[in-house]
């Protein structure tokens, strides 16, 4: 299994830019561009399917073109003009979150100093990346989504999350539930995978990246699609800046196994996972690991892929060198004061609330640690209260597409917190 490495990768992929026409499905994409971010000084002390892709979709070229599909977008660049966001504090150099082994806010900058930087928004990929920016780029024939909160802090380094739709779904419907991920007639109406809205809380303000497979049945090759979620970092650090110490990958099903693929083929450059319904059963991926990873994995027992999700994570803890658990970690249910659920999971619009805000009561979510591991990671694996949307005839479907499940839990707002070291 071939390593990528930070260190002497030869990922640099060079952007050209190309005016393409409206696509039908991504015309929502442009959003908030020019305004300005509101202040964010972190979080408040208190209150699909399972697929793989043989051989297909490869990883991109060397040069790349980057277009804006946006709803009323009329060229590469627009005159509005963005600011980072002022009076925070900047994660540090040094320090880390007891999520992985090297990210997580250090004392790298002093709290408290105003950013006067300006970055003009811009539908052109190759350019500064300004808050409120959403766009659709491509690095040689790949395609990506590149979103930009508005509270991203263009003064500070930030993490970068990217987030692997499923088989057969799409990139626009994993970032904004836009259009529904349907099997069938039986679809999901949410909002998504959850990452964009933790992106927007106060506390979030990571850049988020949801690439699209190269395939007609739109699923992962989970041997050469870890190279194109290297080479997205590497453009993706030429327009904004990225900490490298916080850089993570995530995806549901398919997405999934992507996830497992990517950070345990190149743990240089990912320091953490967040895998939802699936892996790869025994979790063979992660078996020749070369730097300890961090991995939180969530997933129900109704889900036809539990047993992948759940041999993929003890795997990895055992990779690690986990010294202790698994032992009871946290439980998240109709007492949790935490802005981590959604008010209601199948309403695109829905807002991150919470949980102890939500009626009827939510179900809980129980999740297990491993920790005293290699690197000072930790390894979790959550089990999610399983949605029953569609009824009993369709349990492990529902269970599947857990970002609608019954604890209505923002699977994005643990992970995020987790990576952190807030939780």
């Amino acid at each position: 299994m071939s390593i990528l490495t930070r260190r002497g990768r030869s990922l640099d992929v060079v952007h050209q830019v190309v005016r393409f026409g409206p696509i039908a499905t991504l015309t929502y994409l442009a959003i908030g561009c020019g305004s300005t971010a509101a202040p964010s000084a972190g979080y408040d002390a208190g209150p699909g399917l399972n697929s793989s892709a043989g051989g297909s979709g490869g990883s991109s070229s060397g040069t790349g073109s980057g277009s804006g599909a946006g709803e009323g977008s009329s060229g590469s660049s627009s005159g509005a003009s963005s600011s980072g966001v002022p009076m925070t504090g900047a994660p540090g150099d040094e320090g880390g979150a007891p999520g992985n082994a090297d990210g997580g806010p250090g004392s790298g900058a002093e709290a408290g100093v105003a950013c006067t930087k300006v970055v003009t928004s811009s539908m052109d990929c190759t350019a500064p990346l300004a808050p409120g920016d959403s766009k659709t780029c491509m690095l040689g024939s790949r395609q990506y989504l590149l979103y930009a909160p508005k509270n991203l802090n263009v003064c500070q380094p930030t993490a970068l999350v990217i987030d692997a739709h499923g088989a057969t779904q799409s990139a626009p419907s994993q970032l904004l539930g836009k259009p529904a991920f349907c099997t069938g007639t039986t679809c999901w109406n949410g909002p998504g995978s959850g990452w964009r809205l933790e992106a927007e809380q106060p506390g979030g303000g990571f850049v988020l990246v949801t690439p699209s497979s190269a395939t007609s049945a739109n699923t992962w090759d989970t041997t050469s699609d870890p190279m194109f979620m290297a080479q997205i970092v590497s453009a993706i650090e030429k327009v904004a800046m990225i900490d490298p110490k916080r850089v993570y990958m995530t995806g549901i099903s398919n997405g999934a196994e992507l996830s497992y693929a990517t950070g345990c083929m190149s743990p240089d450059i990912f320091s953490g996972i967040s895998p939802n319904s699936g892996g790869t059963l025994g979790g063979t991926f992660c078996n020749m690991l070369s730097k300890p990873l961090a991995d939180i994995q969530f997933d129900d027992m109704p889900d036809f892929a539990f047993s992948d999700s759940q041999s993929s994570v003890t795997n990895l803890a055992k990779v690690d060198n986990c010294k202790n658990g698994p032992t009871a970690w946290k439980t998240f249910d109709s007492t949790t004061t935490d802005p981590v659920c959604l008010k209601n999971p199948d309403d695109n619009a829905t807002t991150i609330v919470p949980c102890n805000s939500i009626t009827p009561a939510v179900k809980p979510t129980t999740c297990q640690l491993w920790d005293q591991c290699d690197g000072g990671v930790r390894v979790v694996f959550c089990t999610v209260a399983a949605g029953t949307l569609h009824g009993s005839a369709n349990a492990a479907i529902d269970g599947h597409i857990i970002y609608e499940n019954s604890t209505n839990l923002n699977t994005p707002s643990v992970a995020w917190r987790f990576f952190q070291g807030i939780y």
